[in-house]
Formats: structure tokens, C-alpha cells, sequence
């Protein structure tokens, strides 16, 4: 009896079921946790397949970071009772105007890349290619999923779900909590786009939320953002503009 009382009590501390903007510890954790488990995700996959680390390419890294985001987000979303879940996960059909605010959004993106990429080159910073293959229906499936479909959906629930959600409701304004979440989201990029690309995110990352905020909705957000992964991770490439 004391251990099921224990094990519901640490269940109740553990559970956000008040304002998140209350626990911003424990979403600052969530949200990060990604980046030690793809490392963790990798030890164990190279342990147990006796793969050497240096037979891993950005293809595999996409799909793990896909693979374990999703993961995160079953896990955020057992945390939340359901009255935060519904304004985490704040999905819901986009009107005409939504869809077309979030094409627009995605043209805007693209002008964005160009001005950070001459700014970060003034800088003395060069935007990383992609150098992979789609000719390889692994790669190109492994990209589909990883890149395409999981990060644009898994992003925008822990950033502009549940991390811009907690700023604003913690009382920052919309400007200062975007601006502290965009920059959460662009560190976190950092080891794998290096300078440039972190630059280039920053600024970008200002898009996705205008949209969350702007129609209280993710799904615009995400639109905008599988369409820029489309055109950066599969288009250039298959185009050969890296």
C-alpha cells in the first residue's frame, strides 16, 4: 500500500498539470533530452551492431534524431494531463488563410538562407552542404522520415508547443518569449550546422512562431516547416545545389 502510495505520488510531482509556465525546469529538460539520447542512441546501436562511429553518416544521424524526438514527445505528452495537452499539442485543420500564411512564410525562409548565408560569410562563416545521396532508397526513406516527416512535426510541439507555450504563459510578452525560444532552438543546432547554419536558424526561427501565434495553431507551423525540409533536404539535393 505505502509503495503504490509512493509510486502515485511521485506521479503526481512528476506530471504537469498546472500551467507549464510553472515547471520550466522540467521543460527546459524535455526539450533538451533529445541531445543525449541521440548520443546514447548511438553508443548502443554502435555496441550492439559492432558498427564503428565513423561508418555513421548524416542520413543515419537524421533519422535517429527523428526517431528519438518522437520519443521525447510520447514521453511530454504521458507528462501532461489532458488540459495541457490540449494547448501543447495544438493541433487542428488550417484554415485557406493559415495554409497560405504558412507558404508564404516557407518564400520568406528562403529569402532568410540567402541574407544569413552573406551575412555569415562577412563573418567568416560557410553554411555546411549535404552530402548525401538519394539515389539510395534507404537514404532517401531514411530522410523522408527522419528530416521530412519527424522533425518538422516533433520540433514545433517542444518549440513552439511547449516551450514558446510556457514563456507566454509564464507572462513573457510574445516578442521576448519568441525571442528566448528561437534561441533555444538554434543552440541546439549548433553542433551539427555549425556557426552559419545557427545563424541562419535564428532567424528563421522567428516563422514558425509568428504562425503558432498568430492562429493559436501548430499546424501551420508545421506545414511551413516539412515544406522548407523538403526543399533543403531532398529538392537541393536532388538538384545538386550543394
Amino acid at each position: 500500500m505505502t509503495g503504490t502510495t509512493n509510486s502515485d505520488s511521485l506521479v503526481s510531482q512528476v506530471r504537469i498539470g498546472e500551467s507549464v509556465g510553472d515547471r520550466l525546469g522540467t521543460v527546459l529538460v524535455v526539450t533538451l533530452l533529445p541531445v543525449p539520447l541521440v548520443s546514447l542512441l548511438y553508443a548502443v546501436h554502435s555496441i550492439v551492431t559492432e558498427t564503428p562511429s565513423e561508418a555513421y553518416s548524416l542520413v543515419s544521424g537524421y533519422l535517429f534524431y527523428g526517431i528519438v524526438n518522437l520519443l521525447v514527445v510520447a514521453l511530454l505528452y504521458g507528462l501532461l494531463t489532458p488540459d495541457r495537452r490540449a494547448t501543447v499539442f495544438r493541433f487542428r485543420r488550417p484554415s485557406a488563410r493559415e495554409a497560405g500564411a504558412a507558404l508564404v512564410a516557407f518564400v520568406i525562409g528562403l529569402g532568410v538562407y540567402q541574407v544569413t548565408a552573406q551575412l555569415s560569410a562577412m563573418l567568416g562563416y560557410q553554411l555546411q552542404g549535404l552530402s548525401y545521396s538519394l539515389s539510395d532508397p534507404g537514404a532517401f526513406l531514411a530522410i523522408l522520415v527522419g528530416a521530412v516527416v519527424l522533425a518538422p512535426i516533433t520540433e514545433e510541439i517542444l518549440y513552439r508547443g511547449l516551450v514558446l507555450g510556457a514563456l507566454t504563459s509564464r507572462g513573457f510578452g510574445p516578442v521576448s518569449a519568441t525571442v528566448l525560444m528561437t534561441a533555444l532552438f538554434a543552440l541546439i543546432h549548433l553542433p551539427n550546422f555549425g556557426v552559419a547554419g545557427t545563424i541562419f536558424i535564428s532567424v528563421w526561427g522567428f516563422l514558425p512562431a509568428v504562425l503558432r501565434l498568430r492562429y493559436n495553431n501548430l499546424s501551420g507551423a508545421v506545414l511551413m516547416h516539412a515544406l522548407n525540409n523538403v526543399f533543403a533536404y531532398v529538392v537541393v539535393v536532388a538538384v545538386g545545389w550543394t
